[in-house]
């Protein structure tokens, strides 16, 4: 009996194992098979960024020009306090518990384990910005055209879950900032689709080059 009782555990130890290590092995191969290999970098235009927060990237764009102004889309909804110096808006995909506790100790992670099997309750944070606290230096720099810029708006928009009456689902016991609100997502997060994913599918969505699947922050900064 305790013989058997080893060979079951080994055997799941092994299969847990051979998942981990393919899994690993993809987010670090897929990231360099690229989509959109024909996209031509723009010196001007539009500008926007995508940053890097403790492995999670996020995308900040302009809080308002010709095409959108954010400040419309949430018109009904109050942030703390918006300083006019605020000129950027930036957004994230996580999951709730994830992205709240940020926890990287081992333990906190296995405990996590079941919002990374899609049982948790994927999030859309956004927070306006100003300058000194967007870190240039560690962000990727993108300039996009007209409508390269209204289609990452729509796919941002489109990010969002909504109730019957066509409005946004706020989440407002718990925040990481002061000035920032955390929305309910359409999409489910978990190993598959992590914030990195989304983002992404982000820059996927008005044509950029970048990895055909992205898991890990890592595979974003690849594009630096």
């Amino acid at each position: 009996m305790k013989n058997k009782i080893v060979q079951y555990s080994l055997k799941t130890f092994y299969s847990i194992l051979s998942i981990a290590t393919f899994y690993y092995m993809c987010c670090l191969v897929l990231p360099l098979i690229y989509v959109n290999n024909d996209y031509l970098k723009k010196n001007k235009g539009i500008a926007i960024y995508i940053s890097n927060n403790d492995g999670k990237s996020n995308i900040i764009i302009p809080v308002k020009n010709n095409i959108t102004n954010w400040k419309n889309h949430f018109n009904s909804i109050n942030f703390d306090s918006i300083q006019p110096n605020q000129k950027w808006i930036c957004f994230g995909f996580d999951e709730e518990d994830t992205y709240l506790q940020n926890e990287t100790s081992y333990l906190s992670s296995l405990l996590l384990l079941p919002q990374y099997c899609g049982f948790g309750q994927s999030i859309i944070h956004v927070n306006y910005i100003n300058d000194s606290a967007l870190n240039k230096k560690k962000s990727l720099k993108i300039y996009l055209g007209y409508e390269q810029y209204f289609q990452l708006c729509n796919f941002i928009k489109e990010s969002f879950e909504k109730n019957s009456s066509n409005s946004l689902k706020i989440l407002t016991s718990r925040m990481h900032n002061k000035n920032e609100i955390i929305f309910e997502a359409k999409q489910e997060f978990s190993f598959i689709f992590t914030s990195n994913t989304w983002t992404s599918n982000a820059l996927i969505s008005f044509g950029y080059k970048t990895g055909i699947w992205t898991a890990l922050e890592s595979g974003i900064r690849e594009q630096y």
